[in-house]
């Protein structure tokens, strides 16, 4: 078959909790100390214009995404990330970087030896994979909506994609 495959990847790793899912081991506030999540299980395939059943399936786990693979086609195209999904769990990257810039120093509660403001933000949870001028990634609402009033008060009108979940641009695009 020609065309586009699109190959659903879940996270085989054994995870539990939504915040095992972040990127971060011990989510210590001073960049990815290591990927959390490196088992990956092939789940299903999905061929052409039957893409957004794909990505359906991604937004129904706890953690995958969705990699397009072109098959034999004569445009020099590469396999890519179309879509990833994770459940719950850690900051979107606006909130992180705003945290990082506020919080430099991290004290650990005697009860827990955790730093309670690092415990406080942990409990804020990502928005979905969204569309942004630079390509995708997870925003929250807060984050997704002052980028927009930004991008629109430098008098540029953003694409009605832009700014809004991955998967609800999907859903219009499959006609859902």
């Amino acid at each position: 078959m020609t065309g586009w495959r699109y190959e659903v990847w879940v996270c085989d790793a054994g995870h539990t909790k939504a915040e095992e899912h972040d990127g971060f081991d011990d989510f210590d506030g001073f960049g990815d100390d290591g990927e959390s999540c490196g088992a990956w299980k092939r789940t299903e395939i999905h061929w052409n214009e039957n893409w957004f059943n794909a990505f359906e399936q991604a937004a129904n786990q706890e953690h995958a995404y969705v990699q397009a693979v072109p098959v034999d086609t004569a445009l020099p195209w590469r396999p890519r990330v179309a879509f990833e999904h994770v459940k719950g769990g850690g900051l979107c990257k606006g909130c992180w970087a705003r945290h990082e810039n506020t919080h430099a120093e991290h004290t650990a509660a005697p009860s827990s030896g955790d730093c309670p403001t690092c415990a406080e933000t942990r409990r804020t949870r990502r928005g979905p994979l969204t569309r942004t001028p630079f390509g995708t990634e997870f925003m929250c609402e807060d984050c997704r909506a002052t980028f927009r009033r930004l991008h629109e008060r430098e008098s540029r009108e953003p694409d009605k994609r832009l700014y809004r979940a991955v998967l609800d641009v999907a859903r219009g695009d499959a006609g859902v």
